[in-house]
Formats: C-alpha cells, sequence, structure tokens
C-alpha cells in the first residue's frame, strides 16, 4: 500500500469494515465444569483458580455449603453447585475462587475447560420464570453447546438467606 492510499485511509477515517471491526465489544468469561455440566462466569468475578484444596467442614450449614477453604491465610465459603441445584456432592478438591468485594466465596467444580471471548452480540438472554433459571441471566454458545452464565448475586442472596434461617 502506497503512502498516499494510507493518508488517505486515514483522512476518511478508514475502510467500513476496519472500523466495523474496531467497534466489536467482546466479553471473557471462564468456562468450567461441575460434573457433567458446564458453566461460566465473567472472567472478571473469578479471581483465582486453585487445586488441591482442603476444604474445613462446619456443621449445622444447608448442605450446598460444604465448609470453609484456607487461601493465602483467609476463610472462603465453599459451595457445591452440585448439591445446589442437582442433590449430589460434588467430589473434587478445585476451586474457582470469586473476585466478590467484601465477601471471601469459592465454588467447587470439576475443571476450568476454557478461558474465552465472546463478542456481546452472542450473549442470550434468559426469560425463563423457573425457580432454578434465576441463578442464570444469560447463556453463550461454546463448541455448540449451551453453557449458562451463573448469577453470583444470586447465589449469595439464597446463602444469606439460608444462613439467616440457622
Amino acid at each position: 500500500m502506497e503512502n498516499a492510499d494510507i493518508l488517505s485511509r486515514l483522512a476518511r477515517g478508514g475502510d467500513q469494515k476496519e472500523n466495523e471491526e474496531l467497534q466489536i465489544v467482546y466479553r471473557k468469561f471462564v468456562v468450567f465444569s461441575v460434573a457433567e455440566k458446564r458453566y461460566a462466569l465473567p472472567a472478571e468475578e473469578v479471581k483465582e483458580i486453585s487445586f488441591d484444596n482442603q476444604v474445613y467442614y462446619v456443621p449445622f450449614l444447608p448442605p450446598y455449603i460444604r465448609g470453609y477453604a484456607n487461601r493465602h491465610g483467609a476463610p472462603f465459603t465453599v459451595l457445591d453447585v452440585q448439591m445446589l441445584f442437582d442433590g449430589t456432592l460434588l467430589e473434587t478438591s478445585t476451586l474457582l475462587i470469586l473476585n466478590i468485594p467484601n465477601d471471601q466465596l469459592a465454588l467447587l467444580i470439576s475443571d476450568v475447560e476454557e478461558i474465552i471471548k465472546i463478542p456481546v452480540n452472542e450473549i442470550h438472554s434468559i426469560t425463563s420464570s423457573d425457580d432454578s433459571s434465576r441463578y442464570f441471566t444469560e447463556a453463550i454458545t461454546v463448541k455448540e453447546h449451551e453453557t449458562f452464565i451463573l448469577n453470583i448475586l444470586t447465589l449469595l442472596e439464597r446463602l444469606e438467606h439460608d444462613i439467616e434461617r440457622i
């Protein structure tokens, strides 16, 4: 490309295709599995992925609260998403440490599948009125599979509600 062509493109703002590519907004997600099911979280809500953790049982809590894990000298409440949704314990020691202001929460997961960037226009809203769908507000398609995005605020509300009842 000649200098005159480059200057001409700069003067008129580039090609239409170049402008469209610059305007695409992406969101980054951490895709993980819990047993056979896949879920996602916005990457900014994940602080750390931690393997081989000791979870310390605490009695008299709802069964989906598996206990606490010590991460860098701080206790993190460990939630078992499989127990919450399916009623069966997940046997693993892998934690997804969440990045939540003023809270220390970790999810018990089977594995991290991938970290991906998705164009915002490919994120689907969930409009179901089903009780379990309140834990999900959006979904994405990853490798031809519909993957639900967990709503951490709803999990926190459920946790607070259940602990207040104790």
